[in-house]
């Protein structure tokens, strides 16, 4: 009898613990998923790298570049980007605690790069029009807090403490950034080398006052079998662009930066600098570095997609 009420207490130890560790596992979904809500959400963790404009363009009309102003001299002119059709993502959670987490997000945005090229050569205008099949790697680290345990509202138990740049990759690509310099007007200088290593958060976030300017130095890889060099009179093989002011309204804006020569590893060093207009709050940029013939060569064999992204958030303070 002593056995059997023995074994019948064993059964119930066992029944549970089986039942707590339905619990916790239902417990730790519900947070994963309330995570997940989180990071679609936050403004810190948006990463679009498309160009809608580029596909409303219409080639025939030389005005397409959008100055308003036709081809008035010899010369080349190019627009140019992402179309963004197909967007896939994955989000690992690792909870590091009952009150912390860290999501591992990687995203594979497909779709087609547009080139349009108007060429004005002795009064005789070339127009051409041309797209290549892409896919986009990103990738990003964030960190959460629990900042209070509501089970029924458990989307805003959790928030948002740090979040590393966005790499960004094209499969498969011969660029690489392998160094970024920020230069911001009154403050230090940032050096940065692993965008996934590098975390931002209140403490360490970029805040740029409205109307300051900021200077960025991006050191570039390109292992191509087969340069292009554009403009023609530099030994530049990529295109160095920076989308800024971007956010999950749409808004954004572009610079382009100039070829500045090599370093001693044979890197090609592109600069630029623009002038902070965004209203107050959070932003992003997003360094964009394509091979010169993804854009300029029509043979997507021969000159795939190729192109690297760095992608970070920063803030705009109104002074």
């Amino acid at each position: 009898m002593k056995k059997l009420s023995l074994f019948a207490a064993l059964l119930a130890i066992m029944s549970l613990v089986a039942c707590n560790n339905v619990n916790n596992t239902d417990d730790l979904s519900a947070e994963e998923e309330a995570i997940k809500s989180v990071l679609e959400s936050d403004d810190l963790t948006y990463d679009e790298i498309g160009d809608p404009d580029e596909d409303a363009i219409d080639n025939t009309d030389p005005n397409w570049d959008g100055s308003g102003i036709a081809f008035g001299k010899d010369g080349k002119r190019l627009r140019y980007g992402r179309i963004i059709t197909g967007r896939e993502g994955n989000v690992e959670v690792v909870f590091d605690g009952d009150t912390s987490a860290t999501a591992y997000i990687s995203r594979t945005f497909t779709g087609k790069f547009v080139t349009h090229s108007g060429e004005l050569k002795n009064d005789t205008l070339t127009l051409t029009r041309f797209e290549k099949p892409m896919q986009h790697n990103i990738e990003r680290i964030v960190t959460l807090k629990k900042v209070r345990d509501d089970a029924a509202q458990e989307r805003r138990n959790w928030r948002v403490s740090s979040v590393t740049m966005a790499d960004g990759k094209a499969n498969p690509t011969q660029v690489s950034i392998e160094k970024v310099v920020l230069y911001p007007s009154d403050q230090d200088s940032m050096v940065i080398t692993d965008p996934t290593a590098t975390f931002f958060n209140g403490n360490n976030m970029l805040n740029l006052p409205r109307f300051s300017e900021i200077m960025v130095k991006v050191y570039v890889n390109n292992s191509t079998a087969n340069p292009v060099y554009y403009p023609l009179d530099t030994p530049a093989t990529e295109t160095v662009r920076l989308h800024y002011g971007r956010n999950r309204k749409g808004n954004r804006a572009i610079k382009f930066f100039e070829y500045a020569g090599q370093d001693a590893s044979g890197n090609n060093i592109y600069t630029g600098t623009w002038t902070i207009r965004q209203f107050s709050g959070y932003h992003h940029a997003v360094i964009d570095v394509i091979d010169n013939g993804t854009i300029l060569e029509k043979d997507d064999v021969t000159y795939p997609y190729s192109s690297a992204t760095w992608g970070m958030p920063y803030h705009v303070s109104p002074f």
